[in-house]
């Protein structure tokens, strides 16, 4: 009763969104801590798990902890200890988020696993409360408590949580959409420069800042002043990675380069579609079939066919979900929330893999919250629709969690 009240209409708008985050961390460790606990971790190979650094605990603490290191994780953990290498794929991963980790790290005695999860339980308290004061200004308390709701309870948020770069770059994109928002350009500039040093997708925050610029100008270009250059600063952030990668490597693209350990490719967003509808068909008639043979693209070892069907066809859900909410929300958000929104979900499809093409689909949606935004407005004044939603999100979110803290592949 207390839930159902919590989740619905009564009580606070900003105290319901906060019951929902906090208890949604809680939710997380406790999915995460029954599910090595009961079912035990899979057995990736032992390169993807490098125990010394990501698995520092053991017992029931191993248990709680331990899984929020998993997958790219271990590599921001190795990268925080280690720094980069030219050959070995790391230079993929945006260089913020493991320097954080190194210098934060000594005020957990160097345990990178738990100081991973407190950047990012820190960064996830920032992105709600970003998220429900950029949204309040716009619309109301209940959009901006439903939209809150929905980043915490989506099925993917528990890399919110993990030793993931999603809670600081959330984080970040939030600050730089809400600053700019108010005029204060330096300080969006500075947090766009930041997100671009965590992950390359930083750069699309360049859209909304140019929109929310011009906005305040009439949309007329000779109206542009010296306060234009912060949105450069945006840019500055990649060329100050390509500019370490140049002097470290003689290498300023190898960021784009180390893609091909994942192998990753350019291409034409609608040929990307057409390649994901068509590893979704296939991987529902692998699903059907029973048996691994029936499989169009080649596989590592038995059982992998199966865990890439699946992962087509999740992507593809995500896709379609993300694209709806977006859809509904072209003429209702204001357009900095559209059009980033639409760059931040189209920008993933110029980038597929071989294997699965919307590779890492469900996990980039994070950070595209006008999504969320645009859901909130649809169950603004649709109760059954709210719940519905909310329920599907907690079975999803469970489901996945369960995944990613058994060392299985999610996004």
């Amino acid at each position: 009763m207390k839930a159902a009240r919590l989740l619905g209409d009564h009580g606070g708008p900003p105290m319901r969104a906060a019951v929902v985050a906090a208890g949604s961390r809680l939710f997380i460790f406790a999915v995460g801590l029954a599910a090595v606990a009961l079912l035990g971790i899979s057995h990736p190979e032992w390169a993807w798990r490098f125990p010394e650094g990501a698995e520092t605990f053991k017992g029931v603490l191993g248990s709680l902890l331990n899984p929020w290191a998993h997958w790219d994780g271990v590599w921001y953990i190795k990268i925080a200890r280690a720094g980069y290498a030219d050959a070995d794929g790391s230079t993929a991963f945006f260089p913020l988020y493991p320097l954080i980790l190194r210098y934060a790290g000594y005020l957990f005695d160097g345990n990178l696993v738990v100081t991973g999860i407190a950047v990012s339980l820190l960064c996830f308290a920032g992105s709600a409360w970003f998220l429900y004061r950029l949204v309040a200004q716009d619309f109301d308390d209940k959009v901006a408590s439903r939209a809150v709701v929905y980043l915490c309870l989506f099925p993917t948020s528990f890399f919110l949580q993990a030793v993931y770069t999603e809670s600081l770059f959330l984080v970040l994109s939030l600050a730089c959409f809400f600053w700019a928002r108010e005029g204060r350009w330096r300080l969006s500039g500075l947090a766009g420069l930041l997100a671009t040093l965590t992950r390359s997708t930083g750069v699309l925050l360049l859209v909304p800042m140019a929109v929310y610029y011009f906005q305040r100008r009439g949309w007329r270009l000779r109206r542009a002043d010296a306060d234009s250059a912060n949105l450069l600063m945006v840019a500055e952030g990649l060329l100050i990675w390509m500019a370490y990668l140049s002097l470290s490597f003689g290498k300023p693209f190898l960021f784009a380069e180390a893609q091909d350990q994942w192998r990753r490719s350019t291409m034409l967003p609608n040929f990307s579609i057409a390649r994901a509808l068509e590893a979704a068909a296939q991987g529902a008639r692998q699903l059907l079939s029973g048996q691994y043979l029936d499989l169009y693209w080649p596989v590592a070892a038995p059982g992998d066919a199966y865990s890439v069907a699946a992962a087509n066809l999740i992507a593809l859900a995500f896709l379609a979900v993300s694209a709806a909410c977006l859809a509904y929300g072209l003429r209702r958000l204001p357009p900095a929330y559209s059009l980033y929104g639409v760059v931040s979900v189209v920008y993933p499809l110029c980038f597929p893999a071989t294997y699965v093409p919307l590779l890492s689909l469900p996990r980039f949606v994070l950070a595209a919250f006008p999504v969320f935004v645009a859901l909130a407005l649809y169950t603004r004044d649709r109760p059954r629709a709210h719940r519905a939603v909310v329920v599907a999100m907690v079975l999803a979110l469970a489901a996945l969690t369960v995944r990613f803290a058994r060392f299985e592949w999610v996004a």
